[in-house]
């Protein structure tokens, strides 16, 4: 009986664990939402790639200012969401079995 209540205690404590990282996660996911919707749009209309209309195709444009910002923020972000994906997983795959 003692270690049941063991038990029941180390899955409610693992529990609580996943549940901080997919908090995380949705504050990532958010994040990444809003960085996404503020940087600037790299082609002029979605069905440029269809009718090859892509103007900028040869032309070396760095970025500079706030794209860069974005840009570097955004591939932060897509690690960290990635790497606490892959945690989420390894825990919910191991402790809760």
């Amino acid at each position: 009986m003692g270690a049941l209540l063991a038990s029941n205690g180390a899955n409610y404590t693992a529990n609580r664990i996943i549940l901080g990282f997919e908090i995380a996660i949705m504050i990532v996911a958010v994040a990444m939402i809003v960085i996404g919707l503020l940087q600037n749009k790299k082609s002029q209309t979605g069905l440029s790639a269809l009718n090859g209309g892509n103007e900028e195709l040869f032309i070396n444009s760095k970025e500079r200012g706030a794209d860069k910002v974005f840009s570097i923020w955004m591939l932060s972000l897509g690690i960290v969401f990635f790497v606490i994906t892959l945690v989420i997983c390894i825990l919910t795959n191991t402790i809760l079995k």
